[in-house]
C-alpha cells in the first residue's frame, strides 16, 4: 500500500507579520516594514499578543511618530552610505552624523530628507503597506505599515523639525509663517528670513498677501530677499499704506534698491510724504539722498497744542520732513526732483537746510522763489553731467571762490534761454550733448573766474549781462544762431 504524501507543515501564526504577496526587486537594497516601527518588547511578542498593541500604537498620533522614529532609525544609514556614495567624503553632510546629532541639524534633516527621495524614486529603498504591498511613489497618500503615516506625513514631520530648528532663536517669526512655507523647499529661504524681525515679517506676509510664497521658490532671487531682512516693519507698513495692493510692487525692485530702501528711512513719515514718487526714484544713491533730507522730531509741539484743546497726547513720535516741505514749496515740480541723480537730491536738501537757517524776509523769500523758477523752468532739460556742470553752490552767502548760487544759476539759465541764437534750442538740443554740456561748464567757469578778479558782482543781473553783452560768450559762441 502506498504511503500517503506528507502534508506541507502549517504556516506559523506570525506568517502574516510577513510581507509575503512582495518579493524585493533585484535593485531594492533596504524594505521597511510593519516590524520596523515595533519596540523591542512587541518583537518579542507572540503574533497574537502583538497585534492589538500595534493596532493600538498605530491608531494614536504620538504612537505614529514613535513607530516613525525607529523607523527612521532603521533607514538613517542607508541614507548615509548612499550620500557617501553619491557624493564622496568631501561632500557629506549626514554621513558622520549620528541621528541623534542629525535630528538637530536642519540642513541634516533636510538632506537625509532628499537622499531618502532619490533612494525612494529609484526603488533603492522600498516602504510597505500594512499588507506587505510595496507602496509606489506616486502614491504618497497610502499610510506605510510601520508607522501608519504616509510618506508625505512623515516628512513633513521632519520637515516642521527643521523649520522649529531654524527659527530657534526667532521663535516669534515663526508664527508669522503661512502654511506654505513649510515645505522642504522652502528651507534655504527660510533660512534668510529667519534672520528677520518677527513684527517685519509680518508686515512684509500682509502686504504681499497671496504672492508671500514668492519669496519661497527661485522666483524670488536670494540676494533681494537678503535685502528684504534689513526692511523694519514700519517701513513695509508705510509702504503698504502709500501704495495699497501696488505694494507688490516691491517684489520687482533690484536688490541694492531695496536694501537702500530698508537703511535710508529713520521713519515713516519719510516714506509716506513720498508717496508714490518713490516709483521715480531711479538709483540706490538716489534714494539714500533723499533719506539725508532732513526730519524734526515735532511731537512735543503737537501734544502742546492737543493739551491747549483739551485733547490727548498723540501716541507715537510725529516728524516733519523736508520731503514734505520740498512737495508743498515745488507742487507739480517735486516729481521732476525726485527723479534727479543723488548729487543733485543732496545738494537740494543742503540747499534747503541752509534757507531754513534764514531769518524770515525778502532774502530768504527771493532764493526759495527762484528755486522753485530753477525747478519749474529748467531741471527737466538738465541731465546729470549738465547739473554738475553748474557746480551749485548751496550756501546763501557763498565767498568769491565758491560756485554759483540758485538765484545766480537761474540768472545764468534766464541769460541762455534770452540770448538770441540760444534760447530752447540750446536746452533742447546742445544741453542733452556731451559738448553742450561743456560749453555750460565753460560758460560757468568763466563767470566764476570774472566774480573771483571782481569783473562781476554776485548781485548783478547776470541774466542781462548774457543777453545783452558778449562777456560771457566764449564758450557759448559756436551754439549762438546768425
Amino acid at each position: 500500500m502506498a504511503k500517503t504524501p506528507a502534508k506541507p507543515p502549517a504556516p506559523r501564526a506570525d506568517a502574516a507579520a510577513k510581507p509575503a504577496g512582495e518579493k524585493k526587486s533585484s535593485r531594492t537594497k533596504l524594505a521597511v516594514r510593519v516590524q520596523d516601527g515595533d519596540s523591542d518588547f512587541l518583537r518579542i511578542l507572540p503574533f497574537g499578543l502583538s497585534k492589538p498593541f500595534r493596532s493600538l500604537s498605530l491608531h494614536s498620533g504620538g504612537g505614529r511618530q514613535t513607530r516613525l522614529q525607529r523607523a527612521v532609525r532603521k533607514i538613517y544609514p542607508f541614507l548615509q552610505k548612499l550620500e557617501g556614495a553619491a557624493l564622496g567624503e568631501e561632500g557629506t553632510l549626514i554621513g558622520n552624523l549620528p541621528i541623534e546629532q542629525a535630528l538637530k541639524n536642519d540642513k541634516a534633516i533636510e538632506r537625509a530628507i532628499k537622499v531618502f527621495e532619490v533612494a525612494w524614486q529609484l526603488d533603492l529603498i522600498a516602504i510597505l503597506n500594512p499588507q506587505g504591498k510595496k507602496i509606489s511613489p506616486g502614491k504618497r497618500a497610502a499610510p506605510a505599515g510601520a508607522c501608519g503615516l504616509t510618506v508625505t506625513q512623515a516628512e513633513q514631520s521632519y520637515i516642521d523639525r527643521a523649520i522649529r530648528l531654524i527659527f530657534a532663536a526667532n521663535k516669534e517669526a515663526l508664527t508669522r509663517l503661512p502654511a506654505e512655507a513649510h515645505a522642504l523647499g522652502a528651507l534655504p529661504r527660510l533660512r534668510i528670513l529667519a534672520g528677520m524681525n518677527a513684527m517685519a515679517l509680518g508686515e512684509v506676509r500682509l502686504r504681499l498677501g497671496g504672492r508671500f510664497g514668492q519669496l519661497l521658490t527661485d522666483q524670488t532671487d536670494t540676494d533681494w530677499l537678503n535685502a528684504l531682512t534689513h526692511v523694519k516693519a514700519f517701513q513695509i507698513r508705510a509702504l503698504g499704506e502709500t501704495f495699497g495692493p501696488a505694494a507688490v510692487e516691491i517684489l520687482e525692485w533690484d536688490p541694492r534698491f531695496l536694501y537702500s530702501f530698508a537703511q535710508s528711512f529713520a521713519v515713516p513719515e519719510q516714506i509716506r510724504d513720498l508717496g508714490l514718487e518713490l516709483r521715480l526714484v531711479r538709483t540706490p544713491e538716489a534714494l539714500r539722498a533723499l533719506g539725508n533730507w532732513d526730519i524734526r522730531d515735532v511731537t512735543d509741539k503737537i501734544n502742546d497744542e492737543l493739551n491747549k484743546r483739551g485733547r490727548p497726547n498723540v501716541k507715537d513720535r510725529q516728524h516733519e520732513t523736508d520731503i514734505a516741505v520740498f512737495r508743498t514749496m515745488l507742487g507739480a515740480d517735486f516729481p521732476t526732483l525726485v527723479k534727479q541723480p543723488a548729487s543733485t537730491i543732496l545738494a537740494f536738501g543742503d540747499l534747503l537746510r541752509n534757507i531754513r537757517e534764514m531769518p524770515p524776509g525778502p532774502p530768504r523769500s527771493e532764493i526759495i522763489e527762484n528755486l522753485k523758477t530753477f525747478c519749474n523752468r529748467y531741471l527737466d532739460y538738465m541731465t546729470p553731467d549738465a547739473l554738475a556742470a553748474l557746480e551749485l553752490s548751496t550756501e546763501i552767502e557763498p565767498d568769491e571762490h565758491a560756485g554759483p548760487t540758485i538765484p545766480e544759476i537761474v540768472g545764468i539759465m534766464n541769460g541762455i534761454w534770452g540770448k538770441p541764437g540760444l534760447g530752447r534750442v540750446f536746452f533742447e538740443q546742445h544741453l542733452q550733448r556731451k559738448d553742450g554740456v561743456a560749453a555750460l561748464r565753460g560758460l560757468v567757469d568763466e563767470y566764476r573766474e570774472m566774480v573771483k578778479r571782481g569783473s562781476i558782482q554776485r548781485k548783478q543781473d547776470i541774466a542781462t549781462i548774457i543777453i545783452t553783452s558778449t562777456v560771457l560768450d566764449r564758450a557759448i559762441s559756436r551754439y549762438i544762431s546768425a
